[in-house]
């Protein structure tokens, strides 16, 4: 019994330190990875916080610009001395005398001061800059928005290719080690004369279409896990393990109409491309108000004193001031660049409409008759199979050739490399329709995330 008791001991012990096998990484895992490591989305959050900071400078023109001075100066320039003796509050009836006002000692001068300069009305410069900033900062936001539909839409047709290449892998290595052993059986049968060379050395060419076939799919399968890697800021060899399969899913109709009217509403771009129309709209109206006179308050209170622990004189002053710029040579310029940008702004918007109409329109057909395709390819799949199943007994009887077999099992890959390729080719055909309609908003992403984590189920 203690003998027992130890080796029992024992083994639990050594379970214990074998290492967890890691479990399949999910795709909602994969992308909250990829999500936190994409550059370019990294990039698109500074310039909103870009556009943030120049709508804050935009904004301070509406409020008054106050500053301290201090300044040191020494003079025996008449006017000069003159001044600095006033503003000191030391001038005497003395120095009226004509010897000391055209000849006058060094004086020096010890200035300190504030000073208050407030816009009361620039000409709607402020008023515009800061429109133009504030759509700015829309169209940021927007194009922050419209890269993490980018990324997400990378990242769903990494994973699901990813899961369509281990399973064809899985059906590339099913179908060597079948034509494998069935090249075992002709090699006997060949040798007892049953089988006809020909045949034979054909099948070890088959044969040799399901290894290379294989290793194909090997790279593919090495080159998509380093892929996957790099998206996620990982080591390139790191060891991933993904669920099994694609689920089967049901896709339902698209109306390419439909989602039309709904990118050009709500997909960011084109809420960034109408936010730049609006930007530029506020250029044109700024170029314009340029001519306007502007009306500025203006307030300083000074200290002027000979030294620094001496009487000094406290002086203030204020007013207003009026300017209106009777020639310009510039404005008509001004006005001509920000016209153009608009109109180029406008006629961007409008190309966008067009391209995402016309990348609708195919992605749709494309979806549709891959939906439609679907459906008669497992058909032709599950045919394929029941071929081979019925084959092999009359293969082992003698009544079809080794050929034969093997023209079935190359038909049974064929069809399941098809529905592999058909389903993840659905899958990101209608995250793409998601992302040109612009439903791949926060609920859009939790839906096709939804399909692609029932795989882990699988």
């Amino acid at each position: 019994m203690r003998w027992s008791a130890i080796v029992i001991t024992f083994i639990f012990c050594a379970a214990l330190s074998l290492p967890a096998l890691a479990a399949p990484l999910s795709f909602d895992q994969f992308y909250v990875k990829v999500l936190d490591h994409y550059p370019k989305l990294k990039s698109a959050g500074a310039d909103v916080e870009l556009s943030w900071a120049r709508e804050m400078q935009a904004s301070a023109g509406f409020w008054p610009g106050v500053s301290i001075s201090a300044g040191y100066t020494e003079s025996d320039d008449p006017v000069n001395v003159f001044g600095m003796l006033l503003r000191q509050e030391r001038f005497t009836s003395a120095d009226f005398d004509l010897n000391r006002l055209n000849t006058p000692r060094h004086q020096r001068d010890l200035q300190g001061g504030v000073h208050l300069r407030w816009p009361l009305f620039d000409a709607m410069q402020t008023v515009r800059r800061a429109r133009v900033a504030r759509e700015q900062v829309k169209a940021a936001q927007a194009d922050e928005a419209f890269v993490k539909m980018e990324t997400f839409l990378m990242a769903h047709d990494a994973f699901t290719s990813a899961l369509a290449m281990d399973r064809l892998l899985v059906a590339a290595e099913e179908a060597e080690k079948a034509a494998q052993a069935d090249l075992k059986k002709a090699e006997t049968l060949k040798d007892k004369g049953l089988v006809l060379g020909a045949d034979y050395y054909a099948a070890r060419v088959r044969y040799g279409r399901f290894s290379q076939a294989k290793n194909d799919m090997l790279r593919q399968v090495k080159a998509m896990r380093m892929l996957l890697n790099i998206m996620m800021g990982e080591p390139i060899k790191n060891e991933i393990a993904l669920p099994a399969a694609l689920p089967d899913a049901d896709f339902a109709d698209t109306d390419a109409v439909a989602l039309l009217e709904k990118a050009v509403a709500s997909r960011p771009d084109f809420v960034a491309a109408g936010a730049r129309i609006n930007a530029g709209q506020e250029e044109v109206k700024r170029a314009k108000d340029s001519a306007l006179p502007t009306i500025t308050l203006t307030a300083d209170g000074t200290n002027n004193r000979h030294d620094l622990f001496g009487h000094g004189g406290n002086n203030a002053s204020g007013g207003i001031v009026a300017e209106l710029p009777l020639f310009d040579r510039t404005r008509a310029g001004r006005q001509k660049e920000a016209v153009a940008l608009l109109s180029r702004a406008q006629n961007e918007a409008a190309a966008l409409k067009d391209a995402t109409a016309v990348d609708i329109s195919r992605e749709s057909a494309r979806f549709d008759a891959l939906r439609a395709n679907y459906p008669v390819v497992r058909a032709m799949a599950e045919d394929a199979a029941k071929a081979v199943e019925l084959l092999l007994p009359l293969y082992n009887e003698g009544r079809r050739s080794v050929m034969d077999l093997e023209d079935a099992r190359e038909a049974r890959f064929n069809t399941l490399n098809a529905v592999e390729e058909l389903k993840a080719a659905l899958y990101a055909c209608e995250a793409r329709l998601y992302f040109l309609g612009g439903k791949m908003d926060e609920a859009g992403m939790k839906a096709l995330t939804a399909r692609l984590t029932g795989a882990a189920h699988e």
